[in-house]
């Protein structure tokens, strides 16, 4: 999928007014997220972007790896969005839910194992898990009858 096709679809499902907008919306997310990420994890994810796409490229010189669970994470989003929380929560779950869908190659989905683990949830929006092909049975063995038949005789005696 196209950088102008993802675009659209951002827009129409975020209920936002324009390109725009919509591009600071996916460069606010894909900001606060490459706070949380080694630097090849957030390149390997925005490689297949259009460049204007990508977050501001962070100041020179090396910057510390943040640990944010999903509260912070939102309220870093809607802070850097000028946004209410619950705003900033849905902008956030339909630019992953998108760019788990529509990219090839690295998506959210699959470097939502880097992240706080409450993150996670959010971080891998539109991806549904595979129903197995055959039904899984749980099958549980009774105990030996030879272990209880010996601590009968033993309690008896």
């Amino acid at each position: 999928m196209d950088g102008q096709d993802l675009l659209t679809r951002i827009q129409e499902r975020g209920h936002l007014h324009g390109a725009n907008q919509t591009r600071r919306a996916v460069q606010g997310v894909l900001g606060v997220l490459r706070d949380m990420l080694p630097t090849p994890a957030f390149r390997r994810l925005t490689a297949h972007l259009p460049a204007d796409l990508h977050p501001a490229p962070p100041a020179a010189g090396t910057r510390p790896i943040e640990v944010l669970g999903c509260r912070a994470f939102v309220a870093r989003v809607a802070a850097r969005l000028l946004l209410e929380e619950p705003d900033a929560a849905f902008l956030a779950r339909v630019v992953f839910e998108h760019l788990n869908t529509a990219t090839s190659g690295a998506t959210p989905a699959t470097i939502a194992h880097l992240v706080a683990a409450d993150l996670r949830p959010l971080v891998r929006a539109g991806v549904t898990r595979a129903l197995p092909a055959t039904p899984q049975l749980r099958i549980t063995l009774p105990a030996p009858a030879t272990a209880t038949a010996k601590r009968v005789t033993a309690v008896r005696h």
